[in-house]
């Protein structure tokens, strides 16, 4: 089997229901998901991931059991070519570059939790041993397969009724030796006041004119000639807006992109001020005890990356695919940090937080459009670089009715996995918290895997590198890799590479 261990996604399945507590409806043990640990993920594994509903938390990868959890999680994504500035967005960016000039900054206004995927609340799981993939071998097959002389010595699948703790604390241990080593309270009621009734127009003067009405009418006593416009206006596109910078700013604005995808100097350097920011955003948005925020798990959750760096294709200039850190800074403080993954079809924003005492900035808002700018911009030289992916949708939860704005936005049809334009999903989702999204009815899923796609899934096995089709009589559930395969599709089953300790 001719197989560069290296430059392959490893992962390793974790077999039942995945269940923990829902930080959208706050219920214990209602969000179900199915969960994978990748220890190593090529940019083109994780995009056919997430276009299937994956998401990543760490090195931690998760699907939603979307008929089966309280808050289904639709992914949601926008296309940058043909994106849309709304007025509120306007708004903010029109409200940053005023402070940047003027730096003065209303304390006062308060940011609803908006930033893209500021879930703090999604499932981060405790650490994970790392793989042993040295010395695999390739050609081992008949060795392997002859040590099980009866059904004794069969690898064996985890039996019903072990939890997933036990599941997990058996595969870490067999790993060790085998290694050796995520305001409704200030509204105001607003009554009506009672007015005194007017008499009216009155019926002996002319009826009132239009302003612009007034203005053609004394151009035309002046002789100028008055024309209709021909050519439409355009309206300003994400990046005239951002850019209008005043050369006289008090505030300068800078913006970094670091990667994390393999350890570098740059990052070095700058980790530690980015923990204490996580720390200040964590606890006063989202009311973190600071006893939960250490820097080990700042690390495992925000910094650690299953992704492979890899640069674009034909040469072309740029950060190049894996994950990053986008940093923004004030003069020279940081106050604010977007996480995110570059891949082959768009930027993927993983998290995003900033300092509270510039909250009325509105960063989270600001943070996303800054991102739809990068995709933009890669995207010129990248054609099929064309979205970007907020994470996931719950419609649910109103904090997340604002993905929705990012317009064009489409989700993903749970059952064919085919891109839906949100207007059409609203009303399907106002009435079932669950929906198929296509309501085309003969429209099936394209990247379903074949009984051959089964069979061709690549297992690592005691240091030996399997089919499955070699390998399934000696394994009690046959029928494991055929769910695992509908849940991955047909292009992963292909690549992925699934790390096994013990059947």
């Amino acid at each position: 089997m001719n197989v560069d261990i290296d430059k392959s996604s490893v992962v390793q399945w974790f077999d039942g229901q995945e269940k923990h507590r829902c930080g959208y409806c706050k219920h214990s043990d209602t969000s179900i998901t199915h969960g994978m640990w990748a220890e190593s993920l090529t940019v083109d594994d994780y995009q056919n991931l997430i276009d299937r509903g994956w998401r990543r938390s760490g090195k931690y990868c998760y699907k939603s059991i979307m008929d089966q959890t309280c808050c289904p999680l639709y992914t949601i994504r926008c296309d940058v070519v043909n994106f849309n500035l709304s007025k509120s967005q306007k708004k903010n960016i029109k409200k940053v570059n005023k402070f940047l000039k003027d730096g003065v900054i209303n304390k006062e206004t308060t940011e609803t939790i908006d930033s893209i995927e500021s879930e703090s609340h999604l499932h981060i799981p405790k650490d994970h041993p790392a793989f042993d993939l040295t010395n695999i071998n390739t050609n081992n097959v008949d060795n392997v397969l002859s040590g099980y002389s009866n059904d004794s010595q069969k690898p064996s699948t985890s039996k019903k009724g072990v939890t997933t703790n036990e599941k997990c604390e058996r595969l870490e241990a067999l790993v060790d030796q085998s290694c050796d080593t995520e305001n409704t309270s200030s509204q105001k009621s607003i009554t009506k006041s009672s007015c005194k009734e007017g008499l009216g127009a009155d019926p002996n003067k002319p009826p009132c004119k239009k302003a612009k009405l007034l203005r053609i009418e004394r151009k035309k006593a002046k002789g100028a000639s008055v024309q209709k416009n021909s050519t439409p206006v355009q309206p300003k596109t994400i990046e005239e807006f951002l850019e209008e910078m005043s050369i006289d700013n008090k505030n300068k604005l800078r913006i970094c992109l670091i990667s994390t995808s393999v350890p570098n100097a740059t990052w070095t350097e700058v980790e530690n001020i980015e923990f204490e920011l996580y720390k200040k955003y964590q606890m006063s948005i989202h009311n973190d005890p600071p006893s939960k925020l250490s820097f080990h798990g700042f690390k495992r959750f925000l910094v650690k990356s299953p992704l492979k760096p890899k640069r674009f294709p034909n040469n072309e200039e740029g950060p190049g695919y894996g994950s990053f850190h986008q940093q923004y800074w004030l003069n020279e403080k940081l106050i604010a940090v977007g996480v995110i993954d570059i891949l082959p079809k768009g930027v993927s924003s993983v998290y995003f937080f900033y300092d509270p005492d510039y909250a009325s900035l509105t960063l989270g808002t600001y943070g996303s459009l800054r991102e739809v700018e990068l995709t933009r911009k890669i995207q010129k030289s990248l054609p099929e670089f064309s979205y970007y992916y907020m994470g996931f949708y719950i419609h649910s939860c109103p904090k997340m009715r604002y993905k929705g704005k990012l317009t064009p936005s489409y989700l993903v049809c749970p059952e064919t996995y085919t891109w839906i334009p949100i207007e059409k999903c609203l009303n399907l989702l106002e009435a079932n918290k669950y929906s198929r999204l296509n309501e085309d009815i003969d429209a099936l899923d394209f990247n379903i895997p074949s009984e051959e796609d089964i069979l061709q899934i690549k297992i690592i096995y005691k240091r030996s590198l399997l089919y499955f089709r070699d390998f399934k009589n000696f394994v009690e559930d046959p029928d494991r890799f055929r769910k695992i395969g509908d849940l991955i599709g047909k292009k992963c089953c292909n690549t992925l590479i699934f790390y096994e300790n013990s059947w």
